[in-house]
């Protein structure tokens, strides 16, 4: 049944009143807009499960600081921005842990054809007890200068250990820690690639989950990571966004990823319906990217910089975010209007920027009008927003403005 304007004006009320902007592990503003999970650690395509290979080991802290210090114990270069995240007193409450002999959660490590361990989930106990008990290997990895850590903060063992480091410890203290032993649960090599994903979505759920993008950094490699990080990191992305994205879970990297798979479709090809942003990224960077030239991936980054240059011009201080009064104040950038107007704008002419850059007032204009009435856009802006027919809801709206605009 088709809803009324009372049932849009009651969808508009409860966008208002929801979370409007993430927060970071420190509980600052991410600089983007909330929004619902899509499906998360659901397996939804069918794999043969004698492809899965996991095996469960218990390994001293002595034989991971080993490994970490030769190089086969791999803190991921792709997850570097979110390493190392700990406080000192945070870290120095896991040291008194293993002190005390209270048990540490589980770790999880995807290996590769060399047995070499790249950590998925337990990144920041890694660190944690790196940085007390081998801060020199810690420092080549992440190619940071960190000084030992000092404990601080403790609780039950403050009087005798506050403001101590690893080499201040009594050899019997040295060696609990060293041997104390950590489950490690190992992905094996061969396991395909999407089972993996979807595994690590599953097991992924403690303390500071791994957000999608990390987990897809981790699991597919391939030449598609610099590109997307060079874009994230040019200057007309930063000002695009006011460099108001933190980036600390790679929410920046998922944006230009966005774009990059959705700009690279024929214009006249739609995402299928059903399809899950998660699915439609990995299908990306897994199938699509393979074999793509140095060419095509410039093809996509001069569109994308001019995307960026461009929304400011085109939407003012509504680029890539909700409709506001003039006398509201804005809402953070949403990630479904970022992708959305970057590839509508990405698709347009320099004469058909510079026309719509003139008539920016009619474009907000015909925007915020689509926001108050149109059911179908707002409801692709705040359910399933990743969904397929929500992306193409999204781009169908903007670029319906955009002929508008230009054609009056």
């Amino acid at each position: 049944m088709t809803p009324n304007n009372d049932e849009k004006i009651e969808v508009s009320n409860n966008d208002e009143a929801a979370p409007l902007e993430e927060l970071t592990s420190d509980s600052t503003g991410s600089g983007l807009e909330a929004e619902p999970a899509d499906d998360a650690g659901e397996i939804r395509a069918p794999f043969d499960p004698k492809l899965i290979d996991v095996i469960t080991h218990q390994r001293t802290v002595d034989l991971l600081m080993a490994r970490l210090g030769y190089g086969e114990m791999d803190l991921s270069p792709d997850f570097q921005r979110r390493a190392n995240l700990w406080s000192d007193a945070r870290k120095s409450g896991l040291i008194e842990s293993m002190l005390l002999r209270i048990p540490i959660p589980s770790l999880y490590v995807s290996e590769d054809k060399d047995g070499h361990y790249q950590v998925v989930d337990g990144l920041q106990r890694l660190c944690a007890i790196a940085h007390f008990v081998k801060v020199s290997s810690l420092n080549k990895v992440l190619k940071t200068k960190l000084n030992p850590l000092r404990l601080t903060g403790l609780q039950s063992l403050k009087t005798e250990l506050d403001g101590k480091v690893y080499e201040d410890l009594p050899r019997p203290l040295q060696r609990r820690i060293m041997e104390t032993e950590l489950t490690l649960h190992v992905i094996r090599h061969g396991t395909p690639a999407n089972v993996k994903f979807n595994i690590f979505s599953r097991i992924n759920q403690g303390g500071l989950p791994l957000k999608a993008q990390e987990i897809r950094n981790a699991i597919y490699p391939g030449k598609w990571r610099e590109y997307i990080r060079q874009m994230a990191a040019s200057r007309n992305f930063l000002s695009a966004t006011e460099r108001k994205i933190k980036g600390e879970r790679l929410e920046d990297h998922e944006l230009v990823l966005r774009f990059a798979a959705l700009y690279s479709m024929p214009r006249e090809v739609k995402r299928q319906p059903d399809e899950n942003l998660d699915d439609f990224l990995n299908e990306f960077v897994e199938k699509r990217t393979v074999g793509s030239s140095e060419q095509a991936w410039q093809a996509i980054e001069v569109a994308f910089d001019r995307a960026m240059k461009s929304a400011p011009r085109v939407f003012g201080r509504m680029a890539f975010r909700k409709y506001s009064k003039p006398n509201e104040s804005r809402r953070p950038i949403n990630r479904g209007l970022f992708e959305t107007e970057a590839v509508a704008l990405g698709h347009r002419t320099d004469a058909e920027i510079e026309a719509l850059a003139e008539r920016s007032g009619q474009v907000i204009e015909k925007f915020g009008q689509k926001f108050s009435s149109d059911y179908a856009f707002t409801s692709a802006l705040l359910y399933a927003t990743g969904k397929g027919f929500a992306s193409n809801k999204r781009l169908e709206v903007i670029n319906a403005i955009f002929d508008e605009v230009l054609h009056a």
